[in-house]
């Protein structure tokens, strides 16, 4: 019998999902500032935590602002990004190929 070297085993033919990397989110959520101003307001983070198909993105936008705007603007500022990053891969969203 071969010997199975694959970092992400299946079961049964079912595929294995990997959850995004910070990288890939960060990634992500750049593509979610859609007026360009380098901030993430509520309602674009909402849009992105739908798009991570989320069960409830309105949830996910508050609680993601509670942990990450720190200066209390209602914006996701770059300097705000990695508390974020560190909230949204703690959720382990899967990555879709």
């Amino acid at each position: 019998m071969p010997l199975n070297l694959n970092p992400f085993p299946t079961r049964e033919g079912k595929s294995t999902s990997v959850p995004y990397t910070k990288q890939q989110l960060q990634e992500f959520f750049k593509q979610h500032d859609k007026d360009g101003d380098k901030l993430l307001s509520k309602v674009e983070l909402k849009k992105a935590f739908d798009d991570l198909q989320s069960r409830n993105p309105g949830f996910r936008a508050w609680r993601a602002m509670g942990k990450a705007d720190a200066d209390g603007d209602k914006h996701i500022s770059q300097q705000e990004m990695e508390a974020l990053l560190d909230y949204a891969v703690g959720i382990k969203y899967p990555f879709k190929a």
